[in-house]
C-alpha cells in the first residue's frame, strides 16, 4: 500500500514540475484571442476553467472512492472461487 502511494505521490510531484509550456497546449486562435482581451475576460476566463474543472475532479474522486470501496463485493455475494486443481483443462 505504501510503496503504491509513493509512485502516486511522485507522478503528482513531476506533474507539478513540469514546465509551465507543458501545461498550457493551445491552439494559436485561442492563445491570441486571449492575449487580446482585457484584464476582465482574462480573470473570468480563469474562473470559468476552475468552474468547469472543480465538478469534473470530484466526480472522478467520487467514483474511485466507490470502486474502492465496493472492489471486492461482487465475488464474495456470488460466492464465487477460483478454481483448484487440475479440474480445468486449458489446453483445448
Amino acid at each position: 500500500m505504501m510503496r503504491r502511494f509513493g509512485k502516486g505521490l511522485a507522478a503528482a510531484l513531476a506533474a507539478l514540475c513540469a514546465p509551465l509550456s507543458l501545461h498550457a497546449q493551445s491552439c494559436a486562435l485561442c492563445y491570441q484571442t486571449a492575449s487580446a482581451s482585457s484584464p476582465q475576460f482574462i480573470q473570468a476566463l480563469r474562473y470559468g476553467i476552475v468552474a468547469l474543472l472543480i465538478p469534473s475532479v470530484f466526480i472522478g474522486a467520487t467514483f474511485s472512492v466507490l470502486a474502492y470501496r465496493r472492489r471486492g463485493e461482487s465475488s464474495e455475494a456470488d460466492g464465487l472461487q477460483p478454481p483448484v486443481g487440475d479440474s480445468i483443462d486449458i489446453t483445448r
